[in-house]
């Protein structure tokens, strides 16, 4: 089973975050990489759609092809 990230090397932090696409991976400290790749409710970009979408999927139904 996978160790926990807190409890990871810095050089192992350091290689997920820049696998990860973190920009500025190479410079950080072991906090910082904690900080980029610990997820906490209530941060980030990623939580958010800042733009509903313009279409609602669950209005369409699947209709099959008609049988020929």
């Amino acid at each position: 089973m996978a160790r926990p990230i807190p409890e990871l090397d810095t050089e192992d932090l350091r290689q997920m975050a820049v696998r990860g696409g973190i920009e500025g991976a190479i410079d950080m400290d072991r906090e910082e990489l904690l900080d980029s790749l610990i997820a906490r409710p209530g941060e980030g970009a990623w939580q958010e759609d800042p733009k509903p979408a313009a279409v609602n999927p669950n209005t369409y139904r699947y209709q099959a092809p008609d049988e020929q």
